[in-house]
Order: C-alpha cells, then sequence, then structure tokens
C-alpha cells in the first residue's frame, strides 16, 4: 500500500477528517493501546484520512482493518509520512500570542506575495509546503534587517553609502 505525503490541493478535505485525530494525539506516542483507543474515538475520520492519502477507497479500508495489526501499521505510516502535519510544535519563548490568529490561507498568501505560483503551491505536500513558509519567512526577515542595516549606514556615514548604492547598481 502506498502512503503519500498530504498535497495542499487535497488540505481542506483532510484538514476535516485529519485534525481530530492530531488532537486526539498531542502528547500521546503512537503505541498500539493509543491507536486502538484513536480508531474507536475517531474511526471514520481514521478512515477517511488514510484514504485522502492511499488509493484504497473506504470499503478496501473497512476490510483492511479486519486485521488489527495491519491496520495499526497502515495508521502508524500514514503518522509518519505526514509527521510534517501531525507533530505539535511548541510556541517559541515569547511569542506574541494576540498576533497568532493565522489561518493556512495566510500563509499561501505570503509564498504567493514571495513568488511562488498558485499552481506550484498546490502540487505541494504539506511538509514542503511548511518548508517553503518557513524559509520565505527567513528570507523575509533578512530584507527587513538588511533594510535597516542600509538605513542607519545612510544616516551614519553618507558617503559610504553613494559608494555601497554604486557598487550595488554597477552589477
Amino acid at each position: 500500500i502506498e502512503v503519500r505525503q498530504i498535497q495542499m490541493k487535497d488540505f481542506d478535505i483532510w484538514a476535516t477528517h485529519a485534525e481530530p485525530i492530531k488532537q486526539f494525539l498531542k502528547n500521546k506516542n503512537h503505541s498500539d493501546e493509543v491507536l486502538t483507543e484513536l480508531f474507536r474515538t475517531h474511526g471514520v475520520q481514521v478512515v477517511s484520512t488514510i484514504a485522502c492519502v492511499t488509493d484504497l477507497d473506504n470499503e478496501s479500508l473497512i476490510e483492511l482493518a479486519a486485521d488489527e495489526q495491519k491496520f495499526k501499521d497502515l495508521i502508524k505510516a500514514v503518522l509518519l509520512v505526514n509527521q510534517a502535519y501531525f507533530k505539535y510544535e511548541k510556541p517559541k519563548r515569547g511569542a506574541n500570542k494576540q498576533n497568532t490568529e493565522s489561518t493556512w490561507f495566510d500563509s499561501f498568501q505570503f509564498l504567493v506575495s514571495m513568488g511562488h505560483q498558485h499552481n506550484e503551491i498546490m502540487e505541494m505536500t504539506y511538509g514542503a509546503f511548511q518548508g517553503y513558509v518557513k524559509a520565505a519567512n527567513k528570507m523575509y526577515r533578512q530584507g527587513i534587517i538588511n533594510s535597516a542595516v542600509a538605513v542607519r549606514v545612510a544616516q551614519t556615514d553618507k558617503k559610504g553609502f553613494e559608494s555601497f548604492k554604486k557598487e550595488m547598481d554597477s552589477d
């Protein structure tokens, strides 16, 4: 059975089913006991989530669930392959809690503003999407720092700054 990472084009369907699983597994390991309880509690969501990232339909998944160990192995594979979605990141110290209401649409728009194309983003896996958002954010922040440094240099050393500008324009 092939298990894939979720692609952004299917993320809205995936998140509907996978979010209760993510909440259930928060701060828990993926032991057989935990996975048994997960399936008992969120069976429909588990089957639907697996269907999003495999070639199996819901009926085939129900048949596979008859072999409890094989089904748990499949759940573990889905969690591992899609760990970018299922792992919880601890909030950074000093993070402004008032401004943390970002949605994945905000992240999507950020990538578009950084030059990514809509169709390219939709074909990304969730893990790649997260990686690109982090890299773009790092580049954006570095640009702000570079601008601040340029302003400071321009205020303190006008001749040096003009020389710097000419050097930058010459390339």
